[in-house]
């Protein structure tokens, strides 16, 4: 039987999927009168393959280390810690990382705060705060960052600037995803599953030599299908499905021992029903009229069930995206290397999203985005082998976005505002962006040892970043709704209202120091200063010249010291570490009505500056063979030192309010007990534990849109053989049910709404895995 996305429902693979678990279930009675000798046996090659903790290599420094060995707040993943987090895509990971809050955004983009920097709007003139890197590729649109968790060797983590090595937009850190290499032998690997919501994922892996030692191959493929989370009681479909196909292939050619060219291409289709749609969480003053009569305003209460909506334009949520890398290394001599990293990629999205979440037209939005990007790095390495290290080299990119972008106001309703009617007779409107930026960059960092056991890191970069935009407008008659089916080759075809532009520059010198001290084996402590960087730009949603006046970028200085240690025989690892930033030049975004005009206006200024401290600790321990443990513990103290902005549209000062997806408290537990039950076979119970503290979900930090403290609890149980062959799991997700708002927005002066997203409810699923 054939499944694909096109198929809609899937509820025969899904019973098929049962069926397979049910007869693998039937198993279980064997395995519990399995001999004595054969769990002593099972117990024996356990202990024996699995005594310590799970080193992991990372390259946060641009170099091949232990994570126990980087000086400074490094999480690291291996596939086998995502598959005990049921990680399917990057927000699995973010309970695991002290003081990270990773989500899905209203149009389907990365939401990434870390140690409370980030960027909540999913606009392309706005650049993230983390920077998203595929196997050292910068990841430009927050669309295209949401990435699935499928054909990874590891996720790093790197909390705090990465303005050295990893350049522009990571003030707040950067997240790497490494995928798996073309194995030297023959491997496969196969994933089906089934659950609730109509789920199936259906996963392989096949890779080897094509050329012994000199030419290897592999291609990966996911394919994740579910009905959507909630019901829209307007239209009787689900809401917010998934339909998605992802893919990656790579080839790796060795022509000799000193040089290794591998080319990556991966891509992803997700074409769901519908958009995700947000719930009401005030009551809707709503003009049921489109055509601009009079009538009488009918007041819609907000929704009861976070996961029951009721909107009327929720019909398209389509991305496309494609990249490839050519990737050259090269050993020069036993102290030198060099690396070219060459990159291209492009993405398409189309959305439209029922801003108002309710099922008359009061305000629809939609977006046509067509973006491509390219860079080039190229990087020297040197190492003499006695304790001094350089890595230097230049950057270049360039990314282009071209977006059409509307909204159809419902003009009945605009006199409720204080907006006048006379001025709005065309209710819809266009405006298609073209954004162009060009950044190069020069960079060194050096590591000395001072004794044996001291060193100082040094680090400098220089980016000097150019930025153009232009921004044309035109409206439309009532009649031509924007929202549900304008095509974007109408743009040019309304009526013109003007065309705004705008050029400018900036560059940032962005350096770090840092110190570390390992006075044995397994205990190091550090002490660094560091400079992060934040692109400017011009406002994406600017209609005037006041409005589009250039922001600028977004800087803060990091203070962090912390100690790493590894006891009991690489049993036990404990890692914590304190930072302090001040940030200046925040950028952020402000709503409401011009106090002299009386219209809607929409401001992206530096208009904050921010300090912000914290603590984070981290353990990973083995107390005994059958027992893992992982736990981290974040603590932020963060508060505006200034924040300027519209209220009733007047300026005031709101420096009062918290800093959005940035709880004080948040903590994670979890364990993996692994139970040899003979004739080859282990069974592994594992539990995991998240806990938040109350969050500011948006920017007015709305006492509405608040999200109260919440414990997260997910938990699988599996037997599998103990060579890894053969896995069966059953696995369930927000097992008691919290409902936990991720976004909100505060639209109270316009449309007169506030609205927000909520996390994925409570779910199961069955899943095989099969590795030869």
């Amino acid at each position: 039987m054939r499944c694909s996305p096109a198929q809609g429902h899937l509820g025969h693979c899904v019973l098929s999927v049962t069926g397979l678990a049910c007869a693998a279930i039937a198993l279980f009675p064997v395995m519990a009168q399995a001999q004595e000798q054969a769990q002593a046996q099972a117990q024996a090659d356990f202990s024996a393959r699995q005594p310590v903790l799970e080193e992991i290599i990372v390259t946060a420094r641009r170099r091949s280390e232990t994570l126990q060995e980087v000086p400074g707040a490094v999480s690291a993943f291996s596939e086998n810690l995502i598959g005990n987090l049921q990680a399917d895509d990057l927000s699995g990971l973010q309970y695991a990382v002290p003081n990270l809050y990773l989500e899905e955004g209203d149009a389907s983009n990365a939401v990434i705060f870390l140690r409370g920097v980030g960027q909540n709007d999913s606009l392309a003139f706005v650049e993230s705060g983390v920077a998203v890197y595929v196997d050292d590729v910068f990841i430009s649109r927050t669309q295209a960052a949401f990435l699935d968790l499928f054909d990874v060797e590891r996720v790093e983590v790197l909390r705090g600037p990465q303005g050295t090595l990893y350049g522009r937009n990571s003030p707040g850190g950067a997240i790497k995803f490494i995928s798996s290499a073309p194995p030297d032998a023959f491997e496969a690997d196969f994933e089906i599953g089934g659950g609730r919501f109509e789920f199936l994922t259906l996963k392989g892996r096949v890779g080897g030599p094509i050329i012994k030692d000199k030419l290897h191959a592999k291609l990966a493929v996911a394919l994740t299908n579910h009905d959507g989370i909630n019901r829209n009681s307007f239209t009787g479909k689900r809401d917010g499905d998934t339909e998605s196909l992802a893919w990656r292939g790579a080839l790796t050619f060795t022509p000799n021992d000193d040089l290794t060219v591998t080319l990556t291409a991966d891509g992803k289709l997700d074409r769901p029903d519908t958009s995700k749609s947000p719930i009401r969480e005030t009551p809707l003053l709503a003009f049921p009229d489109a055509f601009n009569a009079p009538s009488e305003g009918v007041i819609l209460p907000p929704n009861d069930d976070p996961f029951v909506v009721e909107t009327n334009a929720n019909g398209l949520n389509d991305l496309t995206s494609f990249g490839f890398t050519l990737k050259a290394d090269w050993q020069i001599s036993e102290s030198w290397s060099l690396e070219s990293i060459s990159a291209y990629r492009d993405m398409d999205f189309d959305l439209v999203l029922d801003t108002d979440g309710s099922p008359l037209p009061v305000l629809d939005v939609s977006l046509f985005q067509d973006q491509w990007q390219v860079s080039q790095e190229f990087r020297a390495s040197y190492d003499n082998g006695r304790g001094f290290t350089f890595t230097g080299g230049v950057f270049y990119f360039h990314d282009s976005d071209l977006t059409l972008s509307g909204f159809d106001a419902q003009a009945g309703a605009l006199p409720a505002f204080g907006l006048p009617l006379a001025l709005f007779a065309p209710n819809s409107q266009l405006a298609d962006t073209d954004q162009r930026t060009d950044s190069i960059a020069v960079f060194g960092h050096s590591t000395i040892d001072l004794s044996d056991s001291l060193s100082l890191e040094l680090g400098l970069r220089y980016t000097y970043d150019e930025k153009s935009s232009r921004r044309r407008f035109e409206l439309f008659a009532p009649d031509i709704r924007v929202a549900q089916d304008f095509p974007p080759f109408l743009a040019g075809v309304g009526t013109p209202l003007n065309t705004i532009s705008g050029k400018e520059d900036w560059d940032a010198l962005t350096p770090k120091i840092a110190l570390s001290y390992a006075p044995r084996d397994g205990l190091l402590t550090y002490a660094s200063v560091s400079r992060g960087f934040k692109s400017g730009g011009f406002d994406g949603r600017g209609s005037t010249e006041f409005e589009f006046q250039p922001f600028s970028p977004e800087k803060v200085w990091t203070f962090e010291g912390g100690v790493k240690s590894s006891w009991l025989e690489n049993r036990l690892a404990m890692n914590a570490t304190y930072f302090y930033s001040r940030y200046r030049d925040l950028q952020v975004t402000s709503f409401g009505r011009d106090a002299e005009t009386g219209f809607f206006q929409s401001l992206f200024s530096n208009a904050a500056a921010a300090r912000i401290q914290g603590v984070e600790f981290e353990l990973a321990a083995r107390p005994l063979d059958r027992l893992s443990i992982n736990a981290t513990v974040g603590f932020l103290d963060a508060e505006y030192k200034e924040f300027i902005t519209l209220v009733n549209g007047v300026p005031e000062d709101v420096s009062d309010r918290d800093l959005i997806n940035s709880p004080k408290w948040n903590a994670s537990l979890g364990a993996t007990w692994e139970q040899p039950v003979g004739n080859g076979l282990l069974g592994v119970f594992h539990l995991d534990a998240a806990y938040r503290g109350d969050v500011a979900n948006e920017i007015t930090d709305s006492p509405t849109l608040r999200q109260d403290e919440y414990i997260l609890l997910n938990a699988f149980i599996s037997v599998k053989t103990d060579d890894d062959r053969w896995e069966l799991r059953a696995g369930g997700k927000n097992i008691t049910g919290r409902e936990i708002r991720v976004q909100g927005f505060n639209l109270a002066e316009f449309p007169g709404v506030e609205t927000a997203f909520f996390s994925n409810r409570r779910s199961w699923d069955l899943r095989l895995f099969y590795h030869f």
